[in-house]
């Protein structure tokens, strides 16, 4: 073969074996990525000539996908929560769904898909969600002679065993509580006391985040704090909660499922527990759920379609260790709703029975930032609780407007 037909046989190989690229943006980090990079794979496998191409965003993720959908270059599929906000700019899904009769979405966490959907419109297909439990540190129980704690318990016994655990001298807690929570978790508390942050018709704030039930529940949490019960989380000497658990500083503390993974690197004993009830109500957590989208601009959507099919498959679930399954049916390959350190979460999802303030009204995050400085306020005594409420209840609801 003379040098001129080599030259033009190799101009001509990307024209012919040049990959159709799919882009996926993701916010996750570290381990994460390593499985997403492993779903990727496998559905290069199942689809040649095809490449994903991973796009970690990490902590910038919602400037950046703002920026590319600005700038008409989004990536063709994405992770995605704040569905309110973003489903213009997102592929409805309902049609794609009805096209596809494998689409399993009685199999998934019930109460899941209403997280991807906006104004009656489905826009993602969920693939990673945890809600919110008590972690406890065995060893600090078990030092201090104590059961653990058992499904059906209450605040009140949450503030007893705190009181057997605590040596404030010694800055050792019962409980550590998050006083600069990011708002979203915290309605979870708010639910628990038959109280909420934004009315049912997405409007009203006022008589809701400043009601006598979320009154209650933080006098009852300032409680903890001033009793020397509670170790402040989130301000002070900057150590986290996971330090803090770990150097046996606290004996309990709120959080999501990533916190198992950390505490299994550290090699720690812990177990988990429902939330406690308050005052004879049931317990209420937040359900925080991830999910994929396809960017209303792609011009590969049905290949984007396909790979959130497979993304959501019993097989690609399976690899995502990271989140707890959105399929009960992989829920229940894998025994977790028998394993104690997994089956609360579970319970805590399936009971959930409020609805997140973001779901009710797209302008919330207007008026989040405001909440998130009263609750933070509250906790750091910088005025009396019901007139702290009630103004961030008028200034919230004014964001709304």
């Amino acid at each position: 073969m003379n040098k001129r037909l080599i030259l033009l046989v190799l101009a001509l190989l990307p024209l012919s074996a040049a990959a159709q690229v799919l882009r996926f943006a993701t916010w996750d980090g570290s381990e994460n990525l390593g499985i997403q990079r492993r779903i990727a794979a496998a559905f290069e496998q199942r689809h040649p000539g095809v490449r994903v191409q991973l796009e970690a965003y990490g902590g910038g993720f919602n400037q950046k996908l703002s920026a590319a959908f600005g700038a008409r270059n989004p990536p063709d599929v994405m992770m995605m929560w704040n569905f309110p906000l973003y489903h213009r700019v997102l592929e409805p899904l309902d049609a794609w769904q009805a096209r596809e009769p494998a689409f399993a979405s009685a199999d998934l966490v019930p109460g899941l898909l209403r997280f991807a959907s906006a104004e009656g419109r489905l826009y993602g297909v969920p693939a990673g969600f945890t809600s919110q439990v008590i972690y406890y540190n065995k060893d600090m129980f078990d030092r201090a002679g104590l059961a653990y704690p058992q499904p059906g318990w209450s605040w009140d016994d949450l503030a007893a065993l705190s009181r057997k655990l605590s040596r404030p001298a010694a800055k050792v807690y019962g409980y550590g509580l998050d006083v600069a929570p990011d708002p979203y978790d915290f309605q979870g508390y708010l639910w628990s006391a038959g109280a909420r942050m934004l009315g049912a018709d997405g409007r009203r704030v006022q008589g809701e985040f400043d009601s006598a039930g979320s009154q209650a529940m933080f006098t009852m949490l300032l409680g903890l704090l001033d009793q020397g019960l509670a170790a402040t989380l989130g301000v002070g000497d900057g150590k986290n909660q996971r330090q803090l658990f770990v150097a046996d500083r606290v004996a309990m503390l709120m959080d999501g499922a990533a916190f198992r993974l950390e505490l299994a690197q550290d090699g720690k004993r812990y177990g988990v527990a429902p939330l406690p009830s308050f005052q004879g109500r049931p317990a209420q957590s937040v359900v925080s759920v991830s999910s994929l989208a396809i960017a209303r601009d792609s011009t590969q959507k049905a290949l984007a379609w396909q790979f959130i099919r497979f993304y959501s498959s019993a097989e690609a679930v399976r690899l995502r260790q990271g989140d707890l399954p959105v399929l009960m049916s992989v829920a229940r390959e894998l025994r977790l709703q028998e394993d104690p350190l997994v089956q609360p979460f579970y319970a805590m999802a399936l009971s959930m029975q409020e609805v997140p303030a973001f779901l009710l009204n797209p302008r919330w995050t207007r008026a989040s930032a405001v909440v998130r400085d009263a609750i933070q306020a509250v906790f750091l005594k910088q005025g009396e609780i019901r007139p702290i409420l009630s103004k961030a209840a008028l200034k919230a609801e004014r964001k709304l407007q």
